[in-house]
């Protein structure tokens, strides 16, 4: 026995922890079991055979049921034989009609005599003729003969004969419209044998945990891998799927990923049921044996795969609904037409006095490419782009600005960018409640030192009408004290309740 086959067993070839040997300290029940079958074991060649317990009380059966029926046709040869035991019957049933005959003919005398009697003694009684009852005839049965003991012709047995019945007229049908052009189809998918290169390569050897088997009735293999057998190979270009041959009867999710060279084995899924037996006698194969059939099998599908999804993908191609082309020449003019309808918008100046070189931040010689600005046709400042994320109407602080979300009121977005008014640092504040937005039309990009100079202008003009709002509003709170101590005008608490509806940032800074 090969040592590949060593844990097998001998009979069945199932893989088993549970085994008898063959030649051992039971030899004998195991050889008079084995002779039950017809089969011999030479002892030399396969000193390490062995026989799961399974195969032992199965042939241990066959015994019994081998015993039961010698004794059952020793039983048989006492009995008498089948004519005397007819007559014997015929003589009883006999015997039995003129017992019954007797019977019933000594129950009407006794029934006569007791109203005789019972006349004679009273006398008062009229006598009334008891009315005379018919004596029973007793006929013999006659045997009919049963349906399955009459002979028939099977040539000339009499069909029962159908009357047809008139179709029902169906409704007129329209004229279905045929396209002129016939679908396009591809060759069939010819038996050419692939040759050695387009083929996995086999290897020198293949670990003894999985083999393949196949049964009389099978066409293709089945592949056994640690006692678990799987079928229904759904082959790829890359990997083949086996299925678990009880996903029908059991609804077994258990799926065997094996690579197409079978070096690479992955268990998916466990099996629902139990260990089961296959039926009938399986013919083992080794890898070596059965993967050159399974590697042109798994060739040949994966080419009628292939040739049926492009089938398909013509055939969806040519019903496809074509849309009507527009000239490239027009696609230009309408781009470019779009793009010069709406030019850019000017930021307007602010008037009074300017700032100093002085009085700005100083532009760095380098920033770094996280960050830069865009401007569309329909905004008048700029947008701040901060990794790909969109940020404008910012708030001007004295040493701080806050930028915000771009959709902000539109998915209520509480995200903020936190960037000193030098542009150097930078800090995100809360997250976006929203995917990523694509900016509409085509804006236009600005590096950090082309936007830089107009923004550090705007904050300082921003700024500067913060500082006077605070000043204005200082006045008018000292005017409404003044007047609320003196006891005429606006009072304190007026000016309070009048200033909270027009309250500005916690910094000051006016949005943009």
């Amino acid at each position: 026995m090969p040592k590949t086959l060593a844990s097998f067993c001998r009979l069945c070839l199932t893989k088993t922890s549970s085994k008898v040997p063959v030649f051992g300290g039971e030899q004998e029940n195991v050889t008079n079991l084995l002779a039950l079958i017809e089969l011999s074991i030479n002892p030399e060649t396969e000193s390490d055979a062995a026989v799961c317990f399974d195969c032992v009380v199965t042939l241990e059966t066959f015994l019994q049921f081998k015993d039961q029926c010698h004794v059952n046709d020793e039983f048989l040869k006492t009995l008498p034989p089948k004519d005397s035991s007819e007559s014997s019957e015929a003589g009883e049933e006999d015997e039995d009609e003129d017992v019954m005959e007797c019977d019933y003919l000594e129950e009407d005398d006794e029934g006569g005599a007791e109203i005789c009697d019972s006349e004679e003694e009273q006398g008062l009684v009229e006598y009334v003729e008891p009315p005379q009852k018919k004596a029973l005839v007793i006929s013999a049965v006659k045997k009919v003969p049963k349906a399955k003991d009459a002979a028939v012709d099977p040539l000339y047995i009499a069909k029962p004969v159908l009357k047809q019945k008139a179709k029902q007229e169906s409704s007129p049908q329209k004229p279905r419209v045929v396209s002129k052009k016939p679908r396009q189809k591809l060759s069939k998918f010819t038996n050419r044998e692939p040759t050695e290169d387009e083929l996995p390569k086999l290897q020198d050897s293949y670990p003894d945990y999985f083999h393949f088997e196949r049964g009389s009735r099978t066409l293709y293999y089945d592949l056994v891998y640690y006692g678990e057998r799987f079928n229904s190979a759904i082959y790829g270009t890359l990997h083949t799927y086996w299925k678990c041959p009880y996903k029908n009867t059991f609804n077994c999710p258990a799926v065997l990923y094996v690579s197409n060279d079978y070096t690479e084995f992955e268990r998916r899924y466990e099996h629902s049921h139990g260990e089961m037996k296959p039926k009938g006698e399986m013919e083992v194969f080794t890898p070596e044996q059965a993967l050159p059939t399974v590697f042109r099998i798994c060739w040949k599908r994966v080419q009628a795969r292939r040739a049926r999804d492009l089938e398909i993908s013509l055939w969806k191609k040519e019903s496809a609904p074509k849309p009507k082309a527009m000239p490239t020449r027009k696609k230009k003019k309408t781009a470019e037409s779009k793009k010069l309808k709406k030019p850019l918008r000017i930021i307007p100046e602010f008037p009074g006095p300017q700032p100093t070189e002085e009085e700005l931040p100083k532009l760095q010689a380098s920033y770094p490419d996280c960050f830069h600005f865009e401007r569309g046709h329909n905004t008048l400042y700029y947008d701040l782009v901060y990794y790909g994320e969109r940020f404008n109407s910012a708030i001007f602080g004295a040493r701080h600005t806050f930028w915000q979300c771009a959709h902000r009121r539109k998915f209520k977005c509480p995200a903020r960018l936190h960037v000193s008014n030098d542009y150097t640092e930078f800090e995100r504040r809360y997250e976006h409640t929203h995917g990523e937005q694509k900016s509409k039309g085509y804006p236009e990009l600005y590096t950090p030192k082309q936007a830089l100079p107009t923004l550090f202008r705007i904050m300082w003009h921003r700024l500067k009408e913060k500082r006077l709002k605070k000043q204005q509003t200082k006045g008018l709170a000292q005017e409404a004290k003044n007047n609320d101590e003196l006891g005429h005008g606006d009072s304190y608490e007026d000016y309070e309740s009048s200033q909270k509806e027009l309250e500005l940032p916690e910094n000051g800074s006016v949005d943009n």
